[in-house]
């Protein structure tokens, strides 16, 4: 029922003083929230998604399920378009759908039989042959499998090294972190410590002020939004949008999830990226749940020291595709973004919008927020965060000398650490 996918369970995030020893490991999807109620799929809204009857063939009729309509890594923006569509003649588009599952919320049993039930039912995502049945699950020449439906793979973390190695895993090849499920828990429909979310950078969920035309190649269309948090924090998103998003930007009120490395001094996000539209929200019920980050968070929230690249579910995939992906992943970490917000965007009087600011949802009503936790807000520990500036100079250090050339040499502009460290750049020097 609709009713229920407004109460999904919802995660917690993992600190490091957790020991998830023991813990169920599986991949944090970045695909669209589905609560399935035997008939229909809604969002966490309520909202109803119109999939085709096809795509909801063999799933149970008599046991709700709670996934995520996904197409893969690094393709929510085009998972949004499809279930946003509500024409027929578009039905084909989710045949490139699948409904990747992970829970039961009705089944009033622990988590390991839940998940006992659902390998009874569909196969596990990456192998379409079901398991042998056991005595107390339907034989499996009789269980007729779901062409759309698969379970999301879970394994029992043994460390928190263990941990440590499958989060580079699945950032490795495109995933956005791991979900890991304590053992033998219930599902309760509300936030629940009992279900932890570990990534390596902060996200989370503004509500658009205004659409701000750009200048240079943007000069005819957005450059930038101007957002608000729940805790009535203003500032700039410019970075992460595709041309055809700058064409046709979310609207004034539209509510857009983001990810930063970390907040500044003045609890402002630093390098806000957009990641997508959240239709699947409402923005009323995002501030009833929402906590207003501290300093003190903002600054100690530490976990392991890994790239933020690209997700395959425990499994490898095509070589050149992962190289590719990660080629263009460093390429971003390392500043050679050209979607970066342009400091220009604005004119000289600071105000070339599209949109005058509308009248939305105060999101300053929100500031008494309650003390449910909502979105994560880790991020990689990647040593000091000053920004790194290039010099014009004909005299490199010895250091820098004994390091391979950049292949952009002086024209080089990136500013990661990282990358400075281990290439050098005739003409130019790094300071800190």
């Amino acid at each position: 029922m609709a009713q229920d996918a407004q109460h999904v369970m919802l995660a917690h995030s993992w600190g490091e003083d957790t020991d998830p020893t023991g813990y169920w490991m599986s991949e944090k999807l970045d695909g669209v929230r589905a609560y399935f109620d035997g008939q229909n799929f809604y969002s966490r809204a309520g909202n109803k998604f119109h999939a085709p009857p096809f795509f909801s063939k063999h799933l149970p009729k008599d046991q709700p399920l709670d996934g995520e309509l996904w197409l893969g890594r690094g393709k929510f923006q085009k998972c949004i378009s499809i279930v946003k569509n509500q024409k027929v003649d578009r039905a084909d588009e989710w045949t490139e759908m699948t409904y990747l599952v992970f829970d039961a919320p009705k089944l009033n049993m622990v988590y390991e039989k839940r998940l006992e039930y659902l390998k009874s039912i569909m196969p596990t995502y990456g192998n379409d042959k079901m398991p042998a049945s056991s005595s107390s699950s339907p034989s499996s020449s009789t269980v007729k499998i779901p062409p759309y439906a698969r379970l999301v793979p879970a394994q029992k973390c043994k460390s928190k090294a263990h941990l440590v190695q499958e989060l580079k895993h699945v950032q490795d090849h495109g995933g956005e972190g791991i979900m890991l499920r304590a053992p033998r828990s219930r599902y309760e429909f509300r936030r629940s410590r009992t279900l932890l979310k570990v990534k390596t950078f902060f996200d989370e969920e503004a509500i658009v002020m205004a659409r701000v035309k750009g200048s240079g190649k943007n000069s005819h269309r957005m450059g930038h939004l101007e957002v608000k948090t729940p805790d009535g924090r203003t500032f700039s998103v410019g970075s992460g949008f595709t041309d055809a998003q700058r064409d046709k930007p979310p609207k004034v009120g539209a509510v857009i999830t983001y990810k930063f490395q970390e907040l500044s001094n003045t609890l402002t996000p630093r390098f806000p990226t957009f990641l997508g539209e959240r239709i699947d929200i409402k923005w009323e019920d995002y501030c009833k749940t929402y906590t207003a980050p501290t300093l003190k968070a903002a600054t100690s929230a530490k976990v392991v020291s890994l790239l933020k690249q690209k997700s395959l579910i425990f499994q490898d995939g095509d070589d050149k595709d992962v190289k590719d992906k990660d080629a263009k992943t460093k390429d971003f970490l390392d500043g050679d973004d050209d979607t970066e917000a342009d400091p220009s965007d604005k004119d000289s009087a600071g105000n070339s919008d599209l949109d005058t600011p509308k009248a939305v949802s105060s999101p300053s009503t929100c500031s008494s927020a309650s003390s449910v936790s909502t979105t994560s807000r880790k991020r990689a520990a990647t040593g000091k965060s000053s920004r790194v500036v290039m010099s014009d100079s004909d005299d490199d250090d010895d250091s820098t000398n004994k390091l391979p050339a950049c292949k952009y040499g002086a024209s080089c502009y990136r500013r990661n650490p990282d990358h400075l460290k281990q290439f050098s750049h005739p003409n130019k020097r790094a300071k800190a």
